[in-house]
């Protein structure tokens, strides 16, 4: 399933070429693996990395086949990103639906989140540009490397520096995989990838932090989740930082830092109280920032359809609601 934005007009074609070709990678009839991967893949969603991959080719004129495959592996690393996650942080639901790890052992979805990422690989394979190839590597690295120093991470205050480092790694690096690699696939210059790859990577932080307001300050049934999420597993955003930063004394809080779980009442008082204070609003101040150093970048591409579009889809990650 494809929503549809008006940003997406210049694009809609290959996308369905994109969304067929992914179908193609789970065949759901020859093994139980494979029937989940393909209902993930069916559940659809925004495809926000594929629509920046094909857009930002389709300026630069890279070649249409290779960069329907791009962003197919792009979208399919997503999903095994995803699935790995919702095991790891022991989420319920996504997108309102039972996460894998809640309805199989965790064996099973480590399985099946392992069977995205070789669909990915070869899909990324089939672009036969070495240098995307190494790209969505390094890429890959970066993500799993950033999952594990999270893991890894002691109890504590977290820095706006580690915040902005963390989803620099695990959000903004496949934004900036998703524009910079139509970059490499047309063979254009060191200055316009350059700038592709800061425009990718401004939109994912701007993303990631709009993601994070949303988990404290968004309507539970448009997202598909409870409010809190992060909290309640210990994750520290942007705006609980901000909130911090101004009441450095709230015991819930100081809670969450030392991954003491606190009780559910304690739990709505502090994400009410977030809500509340300026903390919201700076957070969001701080993605446009990231949007409007974003949309400076695309000037060095064509001047053309899908730049207008990039540019709409980048404002659009600041004004979403869900």
């Amino acid at each position: 399933m494809i929503t549809t934005f008006t940003f997406l007009d210049p694009v809609l074609e290959p996308l369905q070429q994109m969304e067929n070709l992914l179908s193609n990678q789970a065949d759901g009839t020859r093994s139980p693996f494979e029937a989940a991967l393909a209902e993930l893949i069916a559940a659809g969603g925004k495809r926000l990395r594929p629509r920046l991959a094909l857009l930002a080719g389709r300026a630069l004129k890279a070649g249409e086949a290779p960069l329907v495959n791009l962003a197919a592996a792009v979208e399919m690393l997503h999903t095994a990103t995803l699935i790995h996650d919702d095991l790891v942080d022991g989420a319920s639901l996504r997108r309102g639906v039972a996460t894998l790890n809640t309805r199989w052992p965790a064996a099973a979805s480590v399985l099946v989140g392992d069977l995205a990422f070789t669909r990915a690989a070869g899909l990324i394979q089939a672009t036969r540009s070495l240098p995307v190839i190494e790209m969505f590597t390094r890429t890959m690295a970066v993500m799993v490397e950033s999952e594990v120093a999270q893991l890894a991470r002691p109890a504590g205050y977290l820095s706006r520096e580690d915040y902005f480092q963390r989803i620099g790694a695990k959000t903004a690096a496949l934004f900036e995989l998703a524009a910079g690699a139509p970059a490499l696939l047309s063979r254009s210059g060191a200055e316009t990838l350059a700038a592709a790859r800061r425009f990718g990577y401004g939109v994912g932080m701007a993303f990631q932090i709009v993601d994070d307001v949303l988990d404290l300050a968004g309507d539970p049934a448009r997202l598909g989740k409870p409010t809190g999420s992060d909290l309640r597993q210990g994750v520290i955003t942007l705006p609980a930082l901000n909130y911090l930063e101004d009441h450095p004394g709230d015991a819930d809080l100081r809670a969450v830092l030392q991954r003491e779980r606190p009780d559910e009442a304690g739990l709505k008082r502090l994400i009410e109280r977030i809500c509340q204070s300026a903390a919201i609003d700076r957070a969001l101040e701080t993605a446009s920032d990231f949007i409007r150093e974003a949309l400076e970048e695309l000037a060095c591409l064509p001047e053309c359809p899908e730049r207008f579009a990039l540019a709409d889809l980048a404002l659009d990650i600041v004004e979403r609601e869900q």
